[in-house]
């Protein structure tokens, strides 16, 4: 699975994702049924640098600590041929992307991957065709520039249909649309 925050012009700056309770609601039912969460190197020390700090304050909305406690009990996964430490709990690096140990999690039933963020990550499992869905978060406003654009590195050898499942509303406008790969 992959929870991806884009605007309408495909911009995935995380300047324009609107992040509200709501919103972390919607994230833990998609990690209540995932064992691990994987990330790339870029994101993971982002969230490595802000959500184990939530968890030390007293003054956090308890959505944010509900949040810092679930990604800090979830195994994670950081892919990256570069890292060589993690401090965040329950972290493993991982040097590359290999189908066959991204498939054992579904074969296996150990609930799964979800990605977060990190579109490098997202790319070179869907040119691998590894993401079996995608949870795209559309914000509602066009960005007209930003650092990186939606899949804006993926050269695909095929188009990639993919099957509509639902969409889920959220009051501050954002639509989260789910998509299922569809072969």
């Amino acid at each position: 699975m992959s929870l991806i925050n884009t605007t309408p012009d495909g911009f995935v700056d995380s300047k324009y994702a609107i992040i509200d309770a709501e919103f972390y609601e919607f994230s833990h039912g998609l990690l209540s049924g995932t064992r691990t969460v994987a990330f790339g190197r870029n994101t993971f020390e982002l969230f490595q640098d802000r959500w184990p700090l939530i968890l030390e304050k007293d003054d956090e909305p308890e959505w944010r600590v509900r949040m810092a406690r679930t990604l800090n009990d979830k195994h994670k996964a950081v892919y990256s041929s570069t890292l060589k430490t993690t401090a965040w709990n329950n972290s493993t690096i991982v040097q590359k992307v290999d189908a066959e140990d991204i498939n054992s999690y579904k074969q296996e039933g150990k609930g799964g991957l979800l990605t977060l963020g990190s579109l490098g990550l997202v790319a070179a499992l869907t040119e691998m065709k590894l993401i079996d869905d995608y949870y795209f978060c559309i914000q509602p406003l066009i960005a007209g520039n930003g650092d990186v654009r939606l899949f804006d590195k993926v050269s695909l050898d095929a188009v990639r249909p993919l099957k509509y499942v639902d969409s889920h509303p959220l009051k501050s406008g954002v639509q989260i649309i789910h998509y299922q790969r569809a072969n």
